[in-house]
């Protein structure tokens, strides 16, 4: 018999591709998320030290506090601005997560197939190779006739 050969091997191989840069698309969104939690976080923190410098500063003039208060407005435009972002990232996560799983599902669809295929494979050789060592064991044991 001739080797196995699984017909849908290139499809696997693309569908397993196709895993991979799923993975690599939910690492980076991932990766960006983080970056923007972080620098909300950062923002936060600078806000809270504005808001604690204004507090403990009562002897400044009128221009400087003035110029306080527009930084700390501009520290509350960049921190709504990264949370609405981070909440774009949050789903453009989820979405890839579910886009990986799909794919994980095809992939691993063509692995179960390919895996049934060739065990049904080796069962026919050993079955044929069986029927083989049946029949020259027949012949040898059969009685000679003249």
């Amino acid at each position: 018999m001739p080797p196995f050969s699984f017909r849908l091997e290139q499809v696997r191989l693309y569908r397993k591709q196709l895993e991979e840069q799923a993975m690599q698309a939910l690492a980076q969104a991932v990766m960006q998320r983080d970056a923007t939690k972080a620098r909300i976080a950062a923002l936060e923190e600078k806000l809270l030290e504005q808001r604690a410098r204004l507090c403990e500063a009562h002897s400044l003039s009128s221009g400087e506090r003035w110029l306080a208060g527009m930084y700390e407005t501009a520290l509350k435009q960049d921190l709504a601005e990264a949370e609405r972002l981070f909440a774009e990232q949050e789903n453009l996560v989820d979405q890839r997560r579910v886009d990986l799983v799909q794919k994980a599902k095809d992939h691993g669809l063509l692995d179960n197939l390919k895996k049934k295929q060739t065990e049904r494979h080796l069962l026919a050789e050993r079955q044929k190779e069986q029927h083989t060592n049946d029949e020259t064991a027949t012949l040898r044991h059969s009685p000679v006739t003249i």
